[in-house]
């Protein structure tokens, strides 16, 4: 698992390839997790732009166009 100083420098390095883009495509692999997906989520992360990229703790916040926001955990 990623201590902080980690995850930061993930997040910079995502920033600077991924800000401004847009997402082609999602695919779901993992139908088993604890929480489940809900089901429209790939055809709406689907066109959606990157915006910021931010950090709370050890979760990466991407802002999408709208008011849509992807939170990542790298563990």
């Amino acid at each position: 698992m990623p201590e902080l100083p980690e995850v930061e420098t993930v997040r910079r390095g995502l920033a600077l390839k991924i800000s401004g883009r847009r997402i082609v495509q999602a695919e779901l692999r993992r139908p088993d997790l604890r929480r489940p997906f809900p089901p429209t989520l790939a055809a709406r992360l689907g066109g959606a732009r990157i915006g910021a990229l931010g950090r709370r703790g050890k979760y990466i916040l991407i802002e999408l166009d709208g008011d849509g926001l992807l939170l990542l955990h790298l563990g």
